[in-house]
């Protein structure tokens, strides 16, 4: 089906850019996207995403809103401490785009969870807040053959990494042996300005963009930002031939 006159005009600005048109944005109407996390990082990504018109989210997050989220968590307000992230933000979501196909997974994701989502979308966004997690999804997105956009975040600082399985290296090969905090806990109380994960929650979106739209993006490594002194820079990761995930 294509797009409506109503549609059209909310999309008009990226229709007129060359790289969309008019098949491009049939394209980001057709496609699925997974987002697990659906906080600082998850609320920009969300937002855009449905903003640039993706025609399917899933929205994973079993977590609920609480008052220190508010700095960052974008779409959120004082009227939803206590309810539902994932729930929340699909009201959200559909009140800007109603054509959009919002399902909500109310839970935290665990294996048993990720393998039986990750297969039913296009392309899955890493808006975690801990590494524990973040391993089942990469190790889940590598089995399924699904692109996966990871991020992570810290006070003034981010990364980027755009995982494609057979073609990038992923997150296991470069901690091996996975990450621990010193008392073997993931530790999620670190200092964060709401600009951060704002910024790098955008610049996911864009590379799902790319993904869809098959636009070049780097694919070679991690992508290092410092918002404090507003530099980003390219560090090249090598594919491990002994990644686990290939076993």
């Amino acid at each position: 089906m294509g797009l409506n006159d109503k549609q059209k005009e909310i999309f008009s600005r990226q229709i007129k850019m060359q790289e969309i048109g008019g098949e491009g944005q049939q394209k980001l109407a057709e496609t699925s996207v997974l987002v697990v996390g659906c906080g600082g990082l998850g609320s920009p990504v969300l937002y855009y995403l449905t903003a640039m018109g993706v025609g399917h989210l899933g929205l994973c997050d079993g977590d609920k809103v609480s008052l220190p989220n508010l700095n960052r968590q974008i779409l959120f307000t004082l009227e939803d401490i206590g309810k539902s992230k994932a729930n929340t933000a699909k009201e959200r979501l559909t009140a800007l785009n109603p054509d959009l196909i919002a399902t909500v997974y109310d839970q935290f994701l665990d294996e048993e969870l990720a393998e039986t989502i990750i297969p039913k979308y296009d392309i899955i966004v890493d808006c975690l807040d801990n590494f524990e997690t973040r391993f089942i999804l990469n190790d889940a997105c590598i089995k399924a053959k699904k692109p996966m956009i990871h991020a992570g975040i810290g006070e003034f600082y981010g990364q980027l990494m755009t995982i494609i399985p057979g073609e990038t290296p992923c997150l296991r090969c470069i901690f091996p042996k996975g990450v621990c905090q010193r008392d073997g806990s993931a530790d999620t109380s670190f200092g964060v300005i709401g600009t951060t994960p704002g910024m790098l929650g955008t610049l996911q979106a864009i590379e799902v963009m790319k993904l869809i739209l098959e636009i070049p993006s780097f694919k070679e490594g991690i992508l290092v930002v410092d918002t404090l002194n507003q530099t980003m820079e390219k560090v090249e990761v090598k594919q491990n031939p002994n990644c686990i995930c290939k076993r």
